[in-house]
């Protein structure tokens, strides 16, 4: 089964890069990608929350807005996509990512309904390629399939998820790991699915037509190069 791991923190605690403790952190998702490298199916970290634009569908009305979904303190950092038989082997592989020890910081376990890597992140142009999460109302199966048909040369990645309620979020305190049923944080939800949309200049356009039910939005967050950060 696959599963979605959401990162979660504060921006305003992340290291910056070049300095030891950014290397520090990197050594980190390098050592659980060591770890859990026979289980992730897919993953990445995303540009900071200004860089965010969110789509709003309301009747036959759509509006792109520059700023993320949700204000919130804690945000959305990037994603893994895990495959395992049980949620417990999942959280014990979660735990060991740096995100869900770090101060005010977490990660959010969605059982998946699908999971499609039409081309993955490294076909993809990484300086081109945007995750694109649903929100609020959602759209039917058979819309989706319609989206992912016609624009199949820009859908990098495609998961739908499972409702909310299935939610699992983890936390490492104090070397003590916390486990609680429900989202990271309600007024985040993401609520239908993702896709890593490969669109360069032309992600606004392509966001317009991801398909949400009436009053649901699509939030837009360019992927980090990490290769490309010194």
């Amino acid at each position: 089964m696959h599963y979605l791991i959401l990162l979660y923190g504060d921006e305003a605690g992340a290291t910056e890069p070049g300095t030891p403790e950014f290397a520090a952190e990197m050594a980190g998702y390098e050592a659980f990608g060591e770890l859990a490298a026979e289980a992730i199916r897919g993953g990445a970290a995303l540009q900071l929350v200004d860089t965010a634009r969110h789509v709003r569908h309301d009747g036959d009305e759509v509006v792109v807005t520059d700023g993320p979904y949700a204000e919130a303190t804690e945000v959305l950092g990037g994603y893994y996509v895990l495959e395992a038989d049980h949620l417990d082997e999942v959280i014990d592989l979660v735990r060991h990512i740096p995100a869900t020890s770090a101060p005010g910081g977490g990660s959010e376990i969605r059982p998946l309904v699908s999971f499609n890597d039409f081309k993955g992140l490294d076909e993809a142009g990484m300086g081109r390629t945007t995750l694109a999460t649903l929100h609020g109302a959602q759209a039917e199966a058979r819309d989706h399939e319609a989206f992912v048909a016609a624009h199949r040369d820009q859908v990098a990645v495609g998961a739908a998820l499972d409702p909310t309620a299935a939610a699992t979020t983890v936390r490492v305190v104090d070397g003590e790991v916390l486990v609680s049923d429900g989202p990271y944080a309600e007024a985040l939800e993401v609520a239908g699915g993702l896709y890593v949309l490969d669109a360069g200049d032309d992600i606004e356009r392509l966001a317009t037509e991801v398909p949400v039910g009436d009053g649901g939005i699509v939030e837009l967050r360019p992927v980090m190069d990490l290769s490309a950060i010194a």
